[in-house]
């Protein structure tokens, strides 16, 4: 967990140095990417659907394809943290 973390920070770096590099707008891009990693989350994790589905879902898969899905859930939203704080120290201070 800690390793993502780190590589959100990474990905941040990398997003502003581009962002600089290229005379973008970093506020649209790091919210961009911050909702792309969640909406990424979203869709591995399963809640996007209904409760009937979301329960047979559960019901029928393996007890690895439960851990595999929630692991890299939560990796995606450890490394959406990072991407987040800067978005919001951009928005809020510069």
């Amino acid at each position: 967990m800690i390793k993502s973390i780190i590589g959100g920070f990474i990905l941040s770096f990398i997003l502003l140095l581009g962002c600089t590099i290229a005379n973008v707008n970093s506020e649209t891009v790091f919210f961009a990417v911050f909702i792309l990693l969640v909406g990424l989350a979203i869709i591995i994790s399963g809640v996007a659907v209904s409760g009937d589905r979301m329960k047979a879902n559960l019901a029928t898969e393996a007890k690895t394809d439960k851990k595999w899905r929630i692991t890299n859930s939560i990796n995606l939203m450890l490394a959406d943290a990072p991407v987040l704080g800067v978005f919001l120290l951009i928005h809020y201070f510069i």
